[in-house]
């Protein structure tokens, strides 16, 4: 009769009567020498009180391990144990949510990467694949399973029975003890349980431990029965970020804090450079704006000198070699990302083979925003702003998926925008980001009073109102150089391409006033008041207009300080206001303006 599950819980002391109870005679196995032959208990040395949060876990076990007597009883048992552990320890339990059929064979070492290509763990803690036995009994932890920090995925090779209890030899009672199943499946729990257990804690940032007693020491032994303090803070910090689904750049920030706060000397210094470097990556790639999977550490070397050969421009040697690595990563997007971009400078984005190379990162990083990114501003560089405003659109959809590094990513977004001078693209980022204090906000706003663009005007596209901007500054420098037919000209043209622009009909009162036509002026300048009365050159323009005649001075100074409310950097506004104080006597209002541009422009107000 087996009867496992009934000793799992007991402590060495009662396990005697325990297996006596399941049908077994105690014979060798008395309370005196049972330490001779069980492995020990798993146990928290301070147990957590209150009711257990659950952890839902999705199981797939390949055919091997489905050929095997009861192992599906046998996975349910081991899980069972782990959370005998867990809650008391972090105050979690597992929860199976199913056991599924995995259809894989081949070198178990790549089954990490296969569990993570067929399921993405979005609805549960983890996802845990149990792969076939090795032909030999091994107590390296990197043979008896793998995982990875702050993966969501983790793989446990089956108990080798013939090889595991030869390796047994003298620990066992005697082949006709009546007892020797049990111990056995005492040792095959124990050591499938420490082995999930091990890997579960890597996915939580553990670092190896120095004690051989310690679960998270790189070597299996049948003395593990706990993690050390400092491991079990981690855990903590690790599983209440997890079960309240915190970005996992977010857990790795608070995991670096947690180790930088205190040295300590029972990790073993390799693991714990190893692990901290990782979790650094991570943060870095969530302050980039990026949410896909890390580079596994095996590969962290190798992927490091191929961006530095794509840095140096051996963009041939580069992909030879990145291609080589994703041969045993395909489904990892940090290196597709890097693939990517490197094609993206070359042979550039116009290629069919690039776009496809991009297109993989967004297959296998659906919510990620950092390829679009990349294509985006690659299409914009080849002056294609159709395609990149598509690309940047589905960036911004995704932004929201960043907990670590969203400000940056939508700030990554503005200064685009800005830099091509697209107002309500920017307007709508900043909108969306709700970013406090944004500087881009306020140039924008400067932009549209200074060339008459209203927001919701429908006489420029957003797609053109940079180019919109562009006319009614290359109209205004020719006004300056005193090219006034050439400047005639295009106003023309632009006029015809954007009716009824305000910024253009002040550049054209602009014109007529220095072209000496000072009443077409004045009905110009009302025209594109009446158009926008926000329209800061516009309202200068009339305000110097007015200051010509004594009779409207005072209508002058209004819509100098007009002007001024609307686009507080408009230095000739200020003057010439400075200028009509002086003029009228009126000291109090001069000097109180004097302040304000010497706190404004950093320089007194001229004379």
């Amino acid at each position: 009769m087996r009867c496992a599950a009934a000793v799992a819980g007991l402590v060495i002391a009662a396990i005697g009567s325990a297996l006596a109870a399941c049908g077994g005679a105690q014979s060798e196995l008395s309370a005196v020498n049972a330490m001779k032959y069980l492995p020990a208990t798993l146990e928290a040395a301070h147990a957590k009180v209150g009711d257990p949060r659950i952890a839902k876990i999705r199981i797939y076990a390949d055919p091997a391990v489905r050929a095997l007597p009861h192992w599906k009883e046998d996975l349910t048992e081991q899980v069972d144990y782990a959370s005998q552990l867990l809650q008391p320890l972090i105050g979690v339990r597992l929860a199976i949510e199913s056991i599924k059929d995995w259809a894989r064979t081949g070198d178990p070492h790549s089954a990490l990467r296969e569990l993570a290509e067929l399921d993405k763990a979005d609805d549960v803690a983890w996802v845990i694949g149990y792969v076939a036995a090795a032909d030999t009994a091994s107590t390296a932890m990197t043979e008896l399973g793998d995982a990875q920090p702050l993966g969501r995925h983790v793989t446990v090779r089956a108990w080798a029975d013939k090889p595991e209890i030869d390796a047994l030899a003298g620990k066992l009672p005697s082949a006709q003890s009546t007892d020797r199943p049990e111990v056995i499946n005492a040792h095959r729990r124990h050591k499938q349980t420490v082995v999930l257990l091990h890997m579960l804690a890597t996915t939580l940032g553990a670092i190896a431990e120095v004690d051989p007693a310690w679960i998270q020491h790189v070597s299996y032994s049948p003395k593990q029965n706990t993690f050390a303090n400092r491991t079990r803070d981690l855990l903590q910090i690790a599983i209440d970020s997890r079960l309240a689904d915190e970005a996992t750049p977010m857990i790795a920030k608070k995991l670096v804090e947690s180790i930088d706060k205190s040295d300590w000397g029972g990790w073993i210094p390799a693991s714990h450079d190893e692990v901290v470097a990782m979790l650094r990556h991570i943060v870095d790639a969530g302050r980039e704006g990026k949410t896909f999977a890390n580079v596994p550490p095996a590969a962290y070397d190798e992927f490091k000198r191929i961006s530095d050969l794509a840095k140096r421009g051996q963009t041939s040697d580069a992909l030879t070699e990145l291609d080589n690595l994703l041969t045993a990563y395909p489904g990892n997007a940090t290196m597709h990302e890097l693939r990517c971009e490197i094609m993206l400078g070359k042979p550039g984005v116009a290629d069919k083979a690039t776009r496809a190379a991009c297109a993989r990162v967004s297959e296998l990083a659906p919510g990620d925003p950092t390829v679009h990114f990349a294509v985006g501003e690659a299409l914009l560089r080849a002056n294609d702003l159709r395609s990149a405003r598509a690309e940047l659109a589905l960036a911004e959809d995704k932004i929201g998926n960043l907990a670590v590094g969203s400000s940056e990513a939508w700030r990554r977004l503005i200064a685009i925008y800005t830099g091509l001078g697209a107002l309500t693209w920017t307007e709508d980022v900043i909108a969306k980001a709700k970013l406090d204090h944004e500087p881009a906000a306020a140039a924008t706003a400067q932009t549209r009073a200074r060339f008459g663009i209203p927001r919701g005007a429908t006489f420029v596209a957003p797609d053109q109102e940079a180019a919109l901007v562009a006319a009614i500054r290359g109209a205004l420098n020719l006004i300056y150089a005193n090219k006034y037919g050439d400047a005639e000209r295009a106003l023309g043209a632009a006029e015809k391409q954007w009716p009824g622009a305000p910024g253009l009909t002040a550049a054209r009162c602009d014109l007529a006033f220095r072209s000496g036509q000072i009443d077409a002026a004045q009905a110009i300048c009302r025209r594109a008041l009446a158009a926008d009365p926000n329209d800061s050159w516009a309202l200068y323009l009339t305000g110097v207009l007015l200051l010509r005649d004594a009779g409207t001075t005072n209508a002058g100074i209004e819509k100098l300080k007009a002007a001024i409310a609307v686009d507080p950097d408009l230095g000739q506004a200020w003057r010439t206001l400075g200028k009509a104080y002086a003029r009228g006597g009126n000291k109090p209002a001069l000097d109180q303006l004097g302040t304000a541009y010497a706190a404004k422009f950093g320089q007194p107000l001229p004379p």
